[in-house]
């Protein structure tokens, strides 16, 4: 659900549109259009950090042939990493990850594991907004709005 600054910073991107304005009245009028559009990934690609990523998908990332050269207490560290989802947001989370992993180069264990808790960001995750963070190789969005606009919120910012 939108909140009421962040209905009008999404409406006043709909206008800046050419292919989303045009829908918003007369004969070509289409919300449900200008939702669906909305809702598909933004372009460029922008990559959002996910606030919970199972430890199903953190611990499939990095290739575990070196996870033996890993100190002890940083493997016993990841390990209880693994037992509860993770908020990939929280700048602390992805401090952990390097701490155990090393720095996140390219092609590094450690930059696996930070691109499994990003996603694409959605065309009105990215109007919206939020914060960019970056670990090592890694830049996703700290997104101020998460999930999907519906019909219902855009025609409410043109029926008003």
């Amino acid at each position: 659900m939108l909140t009421s600054a962040q209905s009008a910073t999404l409406k006043t991107y709909i206008l800046s549109q050419p292919d989303l304005s045009s829908k918003t009245s007369g004969t070509g009028t289409d919300y449900g259009e200008i939702a669906r559009l909305l809702n598909l990934n933004a372009t460029p690609d922008t990559l959002a950090w996910i606030e919970s990523v199972s430890p199903q998908d953190s611990d499939d990332a990095p290739d575990y042939s070196t996870f033996d050269s890993i100190a002890a207490g940083k493997r016993e560290s990841w390990a209880f990493f693994l037992a509860f989802p993770r908020d990939f947001t929280r700048n602390k989370t992805r401090k952990w990850i390097t701490d155990v992993w090393g720095n996140a180069t390219a092609a590094s264990n450690a930059e696996a594991i930070l691109l499994a808790g990003t996603e694409k960001a959605s065309r009105a995750e990215v109007a919206i907004g939020g914060t960019s963070k970056t670990t090592g190789t890694v830049t996703a969005l700290d997104r101020g709005f998460v999930g999907d606009v519906t019909l219902n919120e855009i025609a409410s910012m043109f029926n008003v």
